[in-house]
């Protein structure tokens, strides 16, 4: 019970560290990404408002580590992103159990065009690599009032069932 109880606080350390490092206050504040794209023109061509990569296995004495990227391609500051992982194994198959809800939320979002990394585990052994669906995205639009800032927005995937099922599907 011990081992498992090490294990749980050393996983919330390095998730929190991840969340740290990947809201730009740590290495070198955020990678650029390519150009950005109006928001109006995501959402009308079905398309999200971040890039997500490929989860991709680090080295970890505690449990399998992944870091992916996340881009915001739109014109618009993101501050909170929603979805579920799974995690894979050297054949590709879905692991059983390993579809977790996995998040992003800052205080200071993700600018427009930059690039930010996150960490996450899983402990399962056999994972050697991941997918993070989205769900949903919050992100900031200017306001159509004069000097009233911005309004909360959110995108939520129209494909988001049929991705996990197809994902889910690999065996």
């Amino acid at each position: 019970m011990k081992s498992k109880t090490l294990i749980g606080l050393a996983f919330l350390a390095l998730v929190l560290a991840g969340l740290f490092n990947a809201c730009g206050k740590g290495g070198d504040g955020g990678a650029k990404a390519a150009a950005t794209t109006p928001i109006a023109d995501l959402i009308k061509a079905g398309k999200p408002p971040v890039v997500v990569s490929g989860l991709f296995r680090g080295i970890s004495p505690v449990a399998p580590t992944f870091t992916i990227s996340v881009a915001n391609v739109s014109d618009c500051p993101v501050s909170m992103i929603q979805g579920v992982v799974l995690f894979f194994d050297a054949n590709g198959a879905v692991l059983p159990d390993s579809k977790k809800d996995m998040g992003y939320g800052e205080l200071s979002p993700i600018k427009p065009g930059e690039k930010i990394e996150l960490s996450t585990m899983t402990q399962n052994e056999k994972a050697v690599s991941g997918k993070w669906i989205i769900k949903e995205v919050v992100y900031e639009k200017p306001s159509p009032l004069k000097n009233m800032g911005s309004i909360m927005m959110k995108w939520t995937n129209p494909g988001f069932d049929a991705e996990v099922a197809a994902a889910e599907a690999k065996k």
